[in-house]
């Protein structure tokens, strides 16, 4: 039972609350005492992270000056000011009573963005307190004002802090879902601390679910900006992070290294909470590498200091640590008293991370101690929280304490059937003879029997044969009458294929031959617009020709089995972006508007060939069926299994009757498009044979007037392999 007792999960809980703490401004409003006060405030609140000893007399004496005023607006700024310094201090009762004394002010004023960042500042000591219920009600309501404020540098904040309470929980699937919400903003308004956290905060989520790649990725990105703007807090927090990922891809000399730096850092900034962290991730990688000695001193200085303030989850871990050593030590006694003593905070708290270890722990601890009854007890509570994520290795665990639970009494049931057998056997000697009579009658039977049912077999036989021989028959004239149907519609197809070739490849090459003609017969006759007007005729006729052959060739090469799709990792927007300029000459003669919405980071695994052709394709038939003056906008999404690209246009929408053989060679399919330009249908029906081939599907949404969006649907990134 030697499951750590403090996982990635957990040190990456402190990390966030040491750099989540959010000091924002509300809006100044109207000013109503005398700019030199104005300034004052604010001097004092940028020393409340500096030096909140300090600040705290000084804002104790503006608020004096304050409440004889009716200012109430910078009275809740000085207010927010205390709560700040107190906070900093350790304070978290006194800084929640000014918190609160704030929130009264700014609501009766109805200032949005004040309210929004002292209920920001409320949720984060709930938070610490273990109330996550608390955290996340206050969390909600401020990012519901920051959006209707449009306060995107709040919002990102709020949205983080949410993301974080979820990955505390356990919850990794809403954690990714707002962490990732809040990283899109703090790319949209460039601001490098927000990044910074994001990509933090997200690596912490992939380190949790062990896809340590990942997770390094993320911190190296946030390394690299805390280095440029040389914030130290920052930078110890991102030290600790890769030092995680290097300890879970067991590079224990990396590890080490990491830890180290992060520790100089803290002690330098006068971190405590950072030195805390630094010292249990030491101790975690010696314990793993079984040097208890060594281990044993880290956890023991990080419990010295965290005494001090004995802050709940980062303390009860701790705890749960040295149980987790003593118990490696053989000493199961000291282990319970340690691990009682974490468990008093995790129960309170609900936070489900420590309450899984904990049991484990205490289970492992008192199996150690000899008492299977309560080892099984608390083995029982633990597989019902760790349930979604309960593995073999645990389920034999609990299967063994079981059984030593059950043990003794399985003696004494031995003892028992012991002397019952004893009785039996003197029973069974008695009733031996009849149990041979009856044998003897029984095996008489059994003869008879066995000769009437092999009588009965060889006619049962001969009817199945006849009956297999009816049914292959049957199988048979079905499979001729599939062959016949499928090469039916090969024929057709066939046709449909050289209707195409023989229509439209004829009339844009008698397009192209009569411009030719015209310039090469009467170039000297022709003004300059005239011979502009046929070059670009010839131009923008033979572009429409050579992906029309494009698409003929792609699907003949289809339909002969001569495709097959290479798949790999490819970025979206890159691949977007590489086949928009094809399309600029029309986009530009329709003076289209064309907007695009796509993630960055955003990835897909298909072949990115493939995919090219079928954007290419959708993308044509937007620009042809879009008006002068209209708009085409592609967007992009990605749910837990799956990556969206669509293509939605403005065009007059698609009939109802074309709908149905949208994706097939019907010609009632084939339309004009608002210019005149020809179509064959071609283009769709590649598309739909290449999803296929790429495990994916194509869906259409239209309504008359209303115009139309193309989706396809493909698998997202971590599918691949």
């Amino acid at each position: 039972m030697n499951k750590p007792g403090f996982t990635g999960l957990q040190i990456i809980f402190f990390l966030i609350l040491a750099n989540l703490f959010i000091y924002a401004q509300a809006d100044p409003g109207e000013e109503r005492t005398p700019a030199k006060i104005e300034t004052r405030i604010e001097q004092v609140a940028a020393l409340a992270d500096e030096s909140p000893d300090q600040a705290i007399p000084q804002a104790s004496e503006l608020l004096k000056q304050l409440t004889k005023s009716d200012d109430k607006l910078n009275r809740a700024k000085v207010l927010k000011t205390l709560g700040v310094s107190h906070y900093n201090l350790g304070n978290d009762r006194q800084a929640l009573e000014y918190y609160e004394q704030a929130l009264i002010i700014y609501r009766e004023l109805e200032n949005k963005t004040g309210i929004g960042s002292v209920l920001n500042n409320i949720g984060l000591i709930r938070e610490i307190q273990g109330d996550y219920s608390g955290a996340l009600k206050r969390y909600i309501e401020a990012s519901s004002l920051f959006t209707e404020t449009r306060k995107d540098k709040f919002l990102a904040l709020s949205l983080t802090n949410i993301g974080n309470v979820y990955y505390t929980l356990g919850r990794f699937d809403k954690a990714l879902e707002y962490l990732t919400q809040a990283l899109r903003i703090n790319e949209k308004t460039g601001d490098s601390t927000g990044l910074s956290k994001s990509y933090n905060n997200i690596g912490n989520v992939y380190l949790s679910l062990k896809d340590y790649q990942i997770a390094l990725d993320f911190y190296n990105k946030a390394l690299a900006i805390n280095k440029k703007r040389n914030n130290l807090h920052s930078l110890s927090t991102s030290y600790n992070n890769i030092g995680l990922v290097y300890q879970g891809l067991n590079k224990i000399n990396q590890a080490i290294e990491y830890n180290r730096l992060a520790l100089e850092l803290s002690r330098k900034i006068n971190d405590q909470s950072g030195v805390i962290h630094s010292l249990i991730n030491s101790g975690n990688i010696y314990f793993d590498e079984n040097n208890i000695d060594q281990a044993l001193i880290y956890y023991q200085e990080a419990l010295r200091i965290s005494n001090s303030n004995r802050q709940g989850f980062t303390h009860a871990t701790i705890l749960q640590n040295l149980a987790r050593l003593r118990t490696k030590q053989n000493l199961p006694d000291e282990a319970i008293i340690l691990y009682k003593e974490a468990l008093d905070f995790a129960e309170k708290s609900g936070s489900l991370i420590l309450l899984e270890d904990i049991y484990n722990g205490l289970a492992e601890a008192w199996q150690k101690k000899g008492d299977y009854k309560r080892a099984y007890d608390f083995m029982t509570l633990y597989k019902v929280i760790a349930d979604s994520v309960y593995n073999t290795e645990s389920n034999d665990r609990l299967n063994r304490l079981r059984v030593s639970f059950e043990s003794e009494q399985t003696e004494r049931d031995n003892q028992l059937l012991r002397q019952q057998n004893i009785y039996s056997q003197l029973a069974l000697k008695r009733q031996q003879t009849i149990r041979n009579l009856l044998i003897i009658i029984s095996i008489i039977v059994v003869v008879s029997a066995i000769f009437l049912f092999s009588l009965y077999q060889s006619k049962k036989h001969k009817n199945t044969l006849l009956a297999e021989r009816n049914e292959q028959i049957i199988k048979q004239k079905e499979e001729l009458n599939l062959l016949y149907k499928e090469q039916y519609k090969l024929n057709e197809t066939k046709n449909k294929f050289f209707s195409i070739v023989a229509h439209d490849l004829k009339s844009p090459f008698q397009s192209i031959l009569g411009f030719s003609e015209l310039l090469c017969s009467e170039y000297e006759h022709l003004d300059e617009d005239q011979r502009r007007d046929a070059a670009n005729n010839i131009l923008k006729v033979s572009g429409d020709t050579f992906r029309l052959i494009e698409n003929l060739l792609e699907w003949g090469r289809s339909q002969t089995g001569g495709v097959y799709a290479v798949f790999k990792v490819f970025n979206i927007r890159e691949l977007v972006v590489k086949t928009l300029p094809v399309f600029e000459p029309q986009i530009q003669t329709k003076k289209i508007r064309l907007t695009y919405d796509l993630p960055p980071l955003l990835n897909a695994w298909a072949d990115p060939d493939m995919i090219m052709a079928v954007i290419r394709n959708l993308l044509s038939n937007a620009i042809k069926f879009t008006p002068a003056g209209g708009e085409i906008h592609l967007s992009a999404t990605m749910s837990h299994d799956s990556v969206k690209l669509s293509v939605r246009d403005s065009g007059s929408g698609i009939p109802p009757d074309v709908m149905e053989r949208l994706f097939t060679l019907d010609p009632k399919v084939q339309r004009a498009g608002t210019m005149g330009e020809r179509g064959t249908g071609l283009g769709l029906t590649l598309c739909r044979e290449f999803m296929e081939l790429n495990h994916g599907i194509i869906k259409v949404e239209s309504e008359a007037g209303k115009g139309s969006t193309f989706t396809i649907i493909m698998q997202p990134k971590h599918h691949a392999g």
